[in-house]
Order: structure tokens, then C-alpha cells, then sequence
């Protein structure tokens, strides 16, 4: 499988999360989603280099068109995840004024040996890791799915706010774990720390497998016991095992554009960058639009909605 976001396995777990209907057309997925007033969008998630020449086929492009009319789609969304400026999208595709993936993301050669990924992290990264090395931390890999998730959302919850992401339910996170992970494509690792007597998580990263990569889908930590730095240590066991499982890469999934200090993703984007590695910019979405009124005023009603 070279990714999991054109998969059954996220088939399944979209259409348990938001998503009513999907398609499969020439090998891409294709999901809907319900919006007002009866209308609906498509959109196709992380579409991947070896798949995109269906989509210069005559026959991929009407039946796409049928498929917005019987949907009464509003749009149709092309997620790219391909190196920017690699692809030309097809000329009745407009630039999509949002994402719903990350654009811009981190990722870390596994091919390269320990010591070369420790020299190439960030010194105070590299501290960090050191640091927390000597803090009595213990790493776990849950080996119960729901209580690792359990355990997750705590931290989560906290993680949500601090950081002002977008908050996802406990729901959520119970689907994952159902759908990709029962399909062993998921891992939930956590820090801990006995404190008080009490075996505390400090930090926990749910961790999904696409073809040859590694990828740190979700993230949260503690308010308390900053200064032991379970984070850090948590990162680096995980990046260890998945070397030692023969993936390529690790990717530290979504990055502040231009390292913007207003980005909300500004907080994270520093500690994803204290271990090194590459920024990699994917083409992104595009849009076929169908019905060009109602699509600007969708275009509208989002930007109210996300910015207020």
C-alpha cells in the first residue's frame, strides 16, 4: 500500500468521521460530504504521484462531472501530494482557496545511521534528548489500542488548547483506532514517569504506517513536568524503532509555512525542527468547481467560520 490516505482503510474510517458516500474512480478515492441546503463537495485525498495520470483521461473527467451532478456537488477537491511545481493539474482545475491537509511538512531520512541523525538534529534538540534520556522516562508501545487512546485524549485535551489546533472528539480518536488501527497501520506510543508513586503519561504520539514512511499523525503532552523533556525522548524512541523497522523516512506531518511566528502551528513547528530533517512543500488542493455561485459562497461561509 504506498498510502494509507488512498486506502479502504481511510475509506472506512472518513465515512465513519464525516463523510456519507465514497467512489472509487481509476484506482483514486473519492469521498463526499454533506453540506446545507442539499448540495455536497468531493474531495480526494492525498492523491499520489503514480496515480495522477488518470486524471489527463477524458473518460476520469466526465465521469467525475457525472458524479458532481447526481451528488449536487458544489466542487470537487484534488489533494496533490506530490512535490510542488512537479505536476501540472488539468486546466478546468482552479487553485483551492484552503486546505484540508498540511501543505508543508518535516521529514527525517531514516536511511541515515543514529549517529548521523543525532548530529544533524538542532543542539538544543539533541540536548533535549539527552536530558530527558537521564529522567527516568519510560517509553511504552500500547499494546491495548483503546487504552493507549484512553490515555491519548487526556493529554490531548490539554494539547488542543495550549496550541489552539483543531479539536477533535474522543469519537474521533476511538474510530482511528478501530478502523486503521485494527488493521495494524497505527501505533500509540507514550512517556511515562513515576511520580508520587503514580506511573504518570507525560506525552503520547499516535503514529500510523504509510508504504515507507512513518508518519506522527497526532501529538499531545502534559502542562506539568515540562522540564523533563518526555517529548523529546519520546520522538526519538519512536524515530529508532521505526529505522529499525526497515521504513525510510519519518514525517512530523504539517509545518508552519516560512517558519511564521503567527502560524498557529508556529509552537509545534520549533519542536518538530530541534530534530533536523527537511521541510517538503506537495502541490496541494485544487478544485474543479460545478456550480460557481454557491462555490463562492461556501468560500465565504468558510473563511467565516474558520477566522471568525
Amino acid at each position: 500500500m504506498e498510502s494509507i490516505f488512498q486506502s479502504k482503510y481511510w475509506e472506512e474510517f472518513k465515512l465513519k468521521t464525516g463523510y456519507q458516500k465514497s467512489y472509487w474512480l481509476d484506482g483514486i478515492l473519492i469521498l463526499r460530504k454533506d453540506l446545507p441546503f442539499g448540495y455536497s463537495m468531493l474531495y480526494s485525498p492525498l492523491v499520489k504521484e503514480s496515480q495522477v495520470a488518470a486524471l489527463s483521461d477524458k473518460d476520469f473527467n466526465k465521469t467525475i462531472q457525472t458524479i458532481c451532478e447526481d451528488n449536487n456537488a458544489i466542487f470537487y477537491r484534488l489533494e496533490l501530494d506530490i512535490p510542488k511545481d512537479q505536476f501540472e493539474p488539468p486546466k478546468s482545475f482552479i487553485r483551492a482557496f484552503e486546505e484540508m491537509q498540511p501543505e508543508h511538512t518535516l521529514t527525517l531520512d531514516l536511511t541515515k545511521s543514529t549517529d548521523q541523525l543525532l548530529a544533524e538534529m538542532k543542539q538544543k534538540g539533541r540536548y533535549n534528548v539527552r536530558l530527558a534520556a537521564k529522567n527516568e522516562l519510560t517509553i511504552v508501545k500500547e499494546t491495548d489500542l483503546q487504552y493507549g487512546i484512553d490515555v491519548f485524549f487526556k493529554l490531548y485535551s490539554v494539547t488542543a488548547k495550549r496550541h489552539h489546533i483543531t479539536y477533535r472528539t474522543k469519537k474521533y480518536f476511538d474510530n482511528f483506532a478501530q478502523t486503521i488501527g485494527q488493521n495494524d497501520l497505527m501505533k500509540i506510543y507514550t512517556a511515562y514517569k513515576v511520580i508520587d508513586g503514580k506511573n504518570r503519561p507525560l506525552a503520547s504520539a499516535i503514529i500510523v504506517y504509510s508504504g515507507k514512511t512513518a508518519i506522527y499523525m497526532f501529538g499531545a503532552s502534559s502542562d506539568e513536568y515540562k522540564n523533563l523533556m518526555a517529548p523529546y525522548l519520546l520522538h526519538w524512541e519512536i524515530i529508532q524503532e521505526a529505522r529499525e523497522l526497515g521504513f525510510g523516512k519519518y514525517d512530523f506531518f504539517g509545518v508552519a509555512p516560512d517558519d511564521d511566528p503567527k502560524h498557529a502551528w508556529a509552537g509545534v513547528t520549533r519542536f518538530k525542527k530541534q530534530f533536523g530533517g527537511e521541510v517538503e512543500s506537495i502541490m496541494g488542493s485544487y478544485d474543479l468547481v460545478t456550480k460557481p455561485m454557491q462555490y463562492k459562497l461556501f468560500k465565504l461561509a468558510e473563511k467565516i467560520r474558520r477566522h471568525g
